[in-house]
């Protein structure tokens, strides 16, 4: 019995962190595209900044203004056929967050 609630809490622990991932990276794209879109930079942050408030009321804490910017990162440093490939291979939306930040193209090649 322990090892089928064991393995069915594993598996939906899989399956909740690829969907974080990949809702973060569509937020990151949408904010992108639909919202900084030729925008200055200053106009960016504004954006950004209300836009978590209003996130943040709606669905509580986790949607700061450093999570949204984390989110576009993503969406500008993966494609989309690389953030399904990393949710398929089960990277953590840390892990992800790890491979943003890494200078090179070819080190972020997974």
């Amino acid at each position: 019995m322990s090892e089928i609630i064991d393995d069915t809490c594993t598996r939906v622990a899989v399956y909740v962190n690829a969907e974080v991932c990949h809702t973060n990276w569509l937020i990151g794209k949408r904010i992108k595209e639909d919202i900084l879109y030729n925008k200055r930079a200053e106009y960016g942050k504004q954006v950004v900044k209300n836009l978590s408030a209003r996130l943040t009321e709606k669905y509580g804490r986790g949607w700061s203004d450093r999570t949204l910017l984390h989110c576009i990162r993503a969406a500008y440093t993966f494609t989309e056929e690389e953030i399904v490939y990393a949710v398929r291979r089960q990277f953590s939306w840390t892990h992800l967050r790890s491979i943003m930040f890494l200078e090179d193209p070819l080190a972020r090649k997974f």
